[in-house]
């Protein structure tokens, strides 16, 4: 039976199935074009003349058949090759028709170009110290981009093993999925004369003979034999070599990397969070550069990949230093190594101390062996997504790998070992177990970040990283989801230009905090046993949630289907209201829709969900081990009256609506240090007052009430969801009359003042990891508001600074200082963080001073930003740094928006390989809009544009805009009268 069937999906014809590709690629790192041919070993289904594949972006020279049905091989040319642009195939015709049952190897050779758009087989760049231009030839295949680097079936289930073999210059590294089982010296590159791939010819050792490896199975040279070192690869150490610059290397901004980011706005959407660079980006020839035209040539063979899917193909070309190590308590010992740019090695040191320890505890969480001898972590300078998975070759972006020790701010090592886990539990989750198609999407990246934010737990307790999940992913997929324009966490997807729209807030972060609400119920004992089920029946195969819920239900013996299918079918979350009685003793909830609009029609309030209430103390009369809300509404008794909390630990994904006396109560409790009140809880009940200030819910004064009951707060991560409450009131009233927005600036001075003179500047000897974070959030934000001591204090450490002192800044206040200086200063001061942004190598320094520039009020300054956004300085991948940081900006984002209108046409030419990318351009050009003027502006401007590949962030945008125009109609008056009773309003 097809699975396809009736599903409307773009998929190959079920003719033919690949088992095994012997593929072998010289890709030109001077003239940017590569040259392979491929054999592929054939199953035949049914009587065919015709085979169809996928190709995108290559010429096919030629195509031969060798049927292995007759004793006697035969082999046929193919009579006609039919490329289709739009559904990205290529059928190749043949004479003679195949016979079901039978088998036969294709044998295609074809040649492409290393494009710029950082998908398919790409080229990226860097600069030496001396300014001389090294080239990388990369992969980037998720979701449908293997067809642009070889032919093949480039769809999940139709897995096969592979051979690869790179053909590379001798002084380069080459690295693919698998260990190098042998290496050779083959001559001079020039234009790759005498390379068969350019011939059209058969290579002389594989004259349509089908390959020796056995199709399907591991082969025998995984059995541990890492070489020590792989052939060809440079020296760990390489202590002699010049480090590169890196000057335009700015870091990603990944999500939750910077604690002011609204999430109350549409999130960011893609795989990692991070754009990709476009056409354009490097140029064909670079003046000045010496190319060397007649390069010798290795030949790298790997071994034999386990049965994977095409997407997850990996192949890299470039000049890389490493560091390894091996695991140290697995029965088959793993080699790790993280491969960096030259004289980067010692800023690798924290991701290779993670790495072990993940294989590690994933092998002991799954029950099952990681199946590959190595495990290889690579920085590339141009990088579409944040990080990817690829079997045994993850690919990252510098920001999400490196650390150093000395210079890093302390807020990315988080970031770097949550993203080191997340992919290495793809290896099983995801590349062991695959999804069936992309409507399941879900199972790998939901998994995958919340057994990534497990792990990090484990690691590193002293992170808090739960509470920090609470405040920024879990907040991410409740504010996607509170939009019409959202979608189910299991979406269908019928064509390749869909896919990429939902590696968003929704996949990630509502699939991962429905598996924690999930594990939690269930327990995680059993969660996890049923997943070892899941991995060791579905092993090398493909699923659908179906098979996930079956493995669950067995292990619990509850049906799993029926608790949870609400949560992944329908679109949308519930908003619980609870109702007390005198006493507070007796609460009644009641569940609907959640809408951040808050104009749900009765037809939209059908939805229901089984929703896991969390109250704690835990009810007198509830049977059950959690009392349940299945109906629309249910009522439980306490043992004392109003003393309670509802979604404790917020293990549950919906926002809780308390009745104002329970809201004065939690107030006094919050300010009393009442213990039933955790981190967790303070950060929930934050993020759900100011979800339901903006639908209406409540007004938004109860929500400035409750943040006066912080001020002696002393966590870091409630202080993250403080900030994030005052910053989106902040930029939703930004067109309020002038002594409204002071007020509202007086009231957060107010809160972070006493926090800031409290911490100070200077580091202290009992500091820790959390401490000192909220040292640099407190002090921006109490800089940032107008605080006249902290201001001073930033300006004379900033003028020490840039003066030589170094000392007179840590690494972990650079950003602070940078964006007071920036936001309160002159342009002098713009001018002086603009050269430490320049003169930065370090990734996550470019990354604080980029955001400290978009403060800017000055109109001009802010033009000049604008214009470095879209210059050689900035590469292309890097804009939305810029631009993300200017719609934060209130008084810079009209001026944002005229800019991305006056230079469209430009834009989607440069970043036609990448519509995620421009859909993120959109979000932060019109996203923190508050008026349907400019919602009507937004609609007019696309209105007959082509736009079909960015329509999720698009209708998403125009309905936050919506949204934040009705809340401002609704509550200033509200706001302007409490900031009025309270003193901040003349």
């Amino acid at each position: 039976m097809d699975p396809h069937a009736g599903t409307g999906r773009v998929v190959l014809p079920t003719n033919v199935r690949p088992t095994h590709y012997d593929l072998t690629l010289t890709p030109d790192l001077t003239t940017f074009n590569f040259y392979g041919h491929v054999l592929i070993n054939l199953d035949i289904n049914k009587p065919t003349t015709a085979i169809t594949l996928n190709s995108n972006q290559l010429d096919l020279i030629s195509a031969k058949l060798t049927n292995l049905a007759l004793k006697t091989e035969s082999s046929q040319n193919a009579t006609d090759i039919t490329l289709d642009k739009d559904n990205e195939t290529a059928t190749l015709t043949f004479a003679d028709e195949l016979q079901p049952g039978s088998t036969a190897v294709l044998h295609i050779v074809f040649k492409g170009v290393l494009n710029e758009s950082m998908n398919g087989f790409y080229r990226s760049s860097f600069k030496d110290d001396a300014g001389k231009t090294h080239y990388i030839a990369t992969t980037q295949f998720e979701a449908t981009d293997a067809r642009k680097a070889f032919p093949c079936w480039d769809e999940p289930a139709i897995k096969a093993t592979f051979d690869v073999t790179l053909r590379v210059p001798t002084d380069l590294v080459a690295l693919s999925n698998m260990n190098v089982i042998s290496e050779k010296d083959v001559g001079h590159s020039g234009k790759v004369k005498g390379d068969a791939a350019q011939k059209g010819d058969v290579p002389s050792t594989q004259k349509g003979d089908v390959p020796s490896a056995q199709k399907g199975d591991v082969p025998s040279t995984q059995k541990g034999d890492v070489p020590s070192t792989q052939k060809g690869d440079v020296p760990s150490t390489q202590k002699g070599d010049v480090p590169s610059t890196q000057k335009s290397d700015v870091p990603s901004t990944q999500k939750g990397d910077v604690p002011s980011t609204q999430k109350g706005d549409v999130p960011s959407t893609q795989k990692g969070d991070v754009p990709s660079t476009q056409k354009g980006d490097v140029p064909s020839t670079q003046k000045g550069d010496t190319v060397d035209t007649l390069r010798p040539l290795k030949e790298v063979k790997f071994a034999t990949t386990p049965v994977m899917s095409t997407y997850l193909v990996a192949f890299i070309v470039g000049k890389f230093e490493y560091i390894e190590t091996v695991t140290k308590n697995l029965p088959k010992p793993i080699t790790c190594r993280v491969y960096v740019l030259p004289g980067k090695t010692e800023e690798a040191e924290f991701a290779l101390s993670v790495t072990p320890l993940a294989l590690e505890y994933f092998t002991e969480l799954f029950g099952v062996a990681y199946p590959l001898p190595k495990m290889d972590l690579i920085t590339i300078p141009d990088f579409e997504s944040g990080a990817m998975e690829n079997w045994g070759l993850v690919t990252y972006r510098a920001i999400r790998l490196l650390f150093n020790e000395k210079t890093s701010d302390l807020s990315y090592k988080r970031h770097i070992a949550y993203t080191i886990c997340h992919e290495i539990a793809h290896q099983w989750f995801g590349n062991l177990v695959t999804m069936d198609w992309w409507d399941y999407l879900w199972l790998n990246e939901g998994f995958a970040t919340w057994v990534g934010n497990l792990a990090v737990s484990k690691f590193f307790p002293e992170w808090d990283n739960w509470s920090y999940f609470i405040a920024d992913g879990f907040q991410m997929g409740l504010a996607l989801d509170g939009l019409r324009s959202s979608h189910p966490i299991e979406v269908p997807c019928k064509h390749p230009h869909e896919i990429h729209q939902i590696f968003d807030a929704i996949s990630y972060y509502k699939g991962a905090s429905c598996i924690r609400m999930l594990s939690s119920y269930l327990g995680l004992d059993v969660f996890l046993e049923g997943i070892r089920i899941y991995i060791k029946r579905h092993a090398y195969k493909n699923t659908c949630t179906e098979d996930l819920w079956a493995a669950l239900s067995e292990a619990s013996g509850v049906n799993v289907g029926q608790f949870m299918n609400a949560w992944i079918k329908q679109v949308g979350y519930p908003v619980v209201d609870v109702e007390e009685d005198a006493d507070a003793s007796t609460l009644t909830f009641k569940q609907s829709r959640y809408l951040s609009s808050g104009d749900l029609s009765a037809d939209e309030n059908t939805s229901r969900w089984t929703i896991p209430l969390g109250i704690e103390p835990a009810p007198t009369d509830s049977k059950e081990k959690s009392a349940m809300l299945m109906d629309e509404s249910a009522t439980f008794k306490l043992e004392k009256g109003g003393h309670y909390k509802i979604n404790s630990k917020y293990n549950g994904f919906f926002r809780t609506a308390y009745p104002a006396a329970a809201l004065t109560r939690i107030s006094q409790s919050i300010k009393s240090k009442d213990p039933l009140f955790t981190s967790d809880d303070r950060v929930g009940l934050l993020a759900d007052l100011g979800a339901l200030s903006k639908s209406g819910h409540i007004r938004t004064s109860s929500l400035l009430e409750l943040l006066e009951s912080f001020e002696d707060e002393d966590q870091y991560v409630v202080w993250v969801a403080i900030a994030e409450r005052v910053n989106v009131l902040s930029s939703v009233f930004y067109q309020q009359p002038e002594d409204f927005q002071q007020a509202l600036q007086k009231f957060q001075c107010k809160l972070f003042s006493k926090a800031a003179a409290r911490l100070g500047w200077e580091t202290q000897a009992l500091d820790d990891y959390r401490s000192t974070l909220l040292r640099k959030l407190v002090i921006t934000n109490a800089g940032c508001a107008g605080d006249e001591a902290v201001m001073k204090e930033a300006q004379k450490r900033f003028a020490s600074y840039v003066g030589g002192d170094i000392k007179a800044l840590n690494q972990n206040l650079q950003s602070a200082a940078f964006e007071i200086v920036v936001m309160h200063g002159e342009e002098a001061d713009f001018e002086k963080v603009l050269k430490c942004w320049r003169d930065a190598t370090a990734t996550d320094q470019k990354l604080g001073a980029i955001g400290a520039l978009a403060t800017v009020r000055h109109p001009a300054l802010v033009q000049k930003l604008l214009k470095l956004a879209v210059s050689e300085e900035v590469r292309p991948q890097d804009i939305t740094y810029v631009l993300a940081g200017l719609s934060r900006n209130p008084t810079s984002r009209h001026a944002l928006w005229d800019f991305i209108k006056e230079n469209w046409v430009m834009l989607t030419e440069r970043y036609v390989g990448s519509m995620a990318l421009l859909g993120n351009i959109v979000k932060a050009g019109v996203g923190r809009f508050t008026s349907e003027e400019m919602a009507k502006d937004c609609e007019e401007f696309f209105e007959g544009k082509k736009v079909d590949d960015i329509s999720r962030p698009i209708a998403q945008s125009l309905e936050v805009i919506r949204s934040n125009a009705k809340w401002v109609a609704r509550d200033a008056e509200d706001v302007r009268e409490w900031l009025s009773s309270k003193g901040y309003l003349a």
